[in-house]
């Protein structure tokens, strides 16, 4: 049987990352942040929207979607600020681990 599911998989999932990043003002941006349903781009408000890693070579995110599937697309929002060219390039790597 063949079906294509158009939901978000990864929503509120658990999720890891190479490091968290903390602005003396505008607080920590967990992990959670990326998969949170919160699509804003404005990383830079209360309420956070964006994941951030600290300052790193190789930064990485990750989430655990729970069950093997065929995945058939992600979707990266970038951030508005002037910081928006962030991710230059974004690789997806699938694991079964």
């Amino acid at each position: 049987m063949y079906g294509r599911l158009n939901v978000n998989v990864a929503l509120n999932r658990p999720t890891f990352m190479s490091s968290v990043h903390t602005d003396p003002l505008y607080g920590v941006y967990y992990s959670s942040y990326g998969n949170d349903g919160n699509n804003d781009p404005r990383a830079l408000q209360a309420g956070h929207s964006c994941v951030h890693t600290g300052w790193q070579a190789n930064p990485w995110w990750g989430v655990d979607i729970g069950a093997a599937l065929v995945v058939v697309g992600v979707l990266f929002t970038n951030r508005a600020e002037n910081l928006g060219n962030v991710h230059y390039h974004v690789t997806v790597y699938p694991s079964s681990e």
